[in-house]
Parts: C-alpha cells; sequence; structure tokens
C-alpha cells in the first residue's frame, strides 16, 4: 500500500513543537525597534499569514503518496527538514528559551526556524502533488524569512 490519508499529519508534524511556547515562553524577549520600512515588512506579513493558511490548511485535503523515486525524496527531505526543526526547537529549551534563538544560525544555516519549516511545505507540495500548496509554501517562504530577518536585525540579535 503506497498511499495513505494522512496529509494532514504533514500539518499536525509542523505544528507540534509550536505548542512548547504556551508552556515555555521565551524568557529573554529582544527589544523591538520600530523601522521605517514598517509598510514593507506589513505587507511581508501578510504574505506569510496567506501562506501559512493555505500551508497548514492544504495537507489535510490530500493523500500521502510514495510511489514514485521523486515521492520518496520528498519524504527524506521532509523528514530531514522536520528533524533539524524539533532539534531547534530542543536548542531553545536547552539554551536557556531565549528568543533570539528563533533567528540564530545552527550548522551554518541563516534562521533555520524560518528555513526548515518553508522547505518542509515545499517538499510536502511535491509529496502530496499539491501545486496550490506549492504556491502557499512559496508565499510563506518569502513572508516568513523576510519578517524573521528583518525582526533578527531589528532586535540586534547576531547571527
Amino acid at each position: 500500500m503506497d498511499t495513505f490519508p494522512l496529509g494532514g499529519f504533514i500539518t499536525i508534524a509542523i505544528l507540534l513543537p509550536n505548542l512548547l511556547i504556551l508552556f515555555f515562553p521565551p524568557i529573554f524577549k529582544q527589544v523591538n525597534v520600530s523601522s521605517p520600512r514598517f509598510r514593507f515588512i506589513h505587507i511581508m506579513t501578510v504574505f506569510e499569514r496567506v501562506g501559512q493558511i493555505g500551508s497548514f490548511t492544504l495537507p489535510f485535503f490530500y493523500r500521502i503518496n510514495c510511489s514514485t523515486t521523486l515521492d520518496f525524496v520528498s519524504l527524506l527531505i521532509i523528514i530531514i527538514t522536520l528533524s533539524f526543526y524539533y532539534v531547534c526547537w530542543a536548542r531553545y529549551l536547552i539554551e536557556g528559551r531565549s528568543e533570539e534563538l528563533f533567528y540564530k544560525s545552527a550548522l551554518n544555516i541563516p534562521l533555520p526556524m524560518a528555513v526548515m519549516p518553508v522547505i518542509y511545505f515545499i517538499s510536502a507540495s511535491i509529496l502530496l502533488g499539491s501545486i496550490w500548496l506549492m504556491i502557499f509554501a512559496i508565499l510563506l517562504g518569502v513572508g516568513h524569512i523576510t519578517v524573521s530577518w528583518h525582526t533578527s536585525r531589528s532586535g540586534n540579535i547576531s547571527q
């Protein structure tokens, strides 16, 4: 059997560690600095939110199908990016729950907690065979990575 009605698991798996914020909020918050580029960041936040809505809801309407080599490669990338994302969450808990850890590089990957979910959803779009998920994942990437980068810079977070 190579088709599973578990597309929604893709959303649940990536959102699950975000629940940690409810129980373990950041102890050290970065300083918010207002920016003259507020309008640009506001537009990027809209991209991010639209991308989130599509990326988080669409997988529930698809089945996971692992019948081709491309499907297996996509699934492997999903597993790797999800694992790396979980490791970054573990780092957040272990290293003192500082907000700067959301933006700090890991293994020379800048903004890994913004980049990994984007790669994850792009790979999921291939695995699920959804061009719409691909479009929403790209919108998520443009918005989420830009907003995270700006936040990391405005709060004087070291990369």
